[in-house]
């Protein structure tokens, strides 16, 4: 395969997935933003900062605190300053906002496993390591 082919292979597998996970929100009945915001706060029991939400869920700045504010005014996170800068907020899923999501985090968790298990382990290994080789060299291109 050219490198061309190759390249546009990746794109269309990135949206391929992007796709089926929107598909998957719309179905679930939730916005796909405010689910990647709640599946990265889901195992962070003492919470993230909104910079670090930034970096996880890969959205701007503004993205997130508008997403953060919007799941604050359902009760679905509460934010408290930083213990190190009382600047930064750390936000943290509700009791109530844990029991909201927890069909639709459950439900893309198990999917995940699922796709997952349908791919070998020699497959996934290789995967990842195409992947993260693609990644790299693209963004040492970025840099120069």
């Amino acid at each position: 395969m050219l490198p061309e082919e190759f390249s546009k292979e990746m794109w269309d597998c990135w949206r391929d997935v992007s796709v089926a996970y929107s598909t998957f929100a719309k179905n679930m009945g939730v916005d796909t933003s405010e689910l990647y915001v709640v599946d990265a706060l889901w195992d962070e029991r003492e919470g993230l900062s909104q910079r670090s939400i930034c970096e996880v869920c890969d959205m701007g700045k503004q993205t997130i605190s508008a997403i953060c504010k919007r799941l604050a005014a359902r009760d679905v996170v509460v934010a408290r300053a930083s213990q190190a800068d009382k600047r930064e907020r750390i936000m943290s899923l509700t009791d109530e906002g844990r029991e909201q999501w927890r069909l639709p985090v459950e439900r893309m968790r198990e999917l995940e496993a699922k796709a997952a298990a349908a791919i070998s382990a020699d497959e996934a290994a290789l995967f990842v390591k195409v992947v993260k080789l693609y990644a790299k060299t693209f963004q040492e291109e970025v840099q120069r």
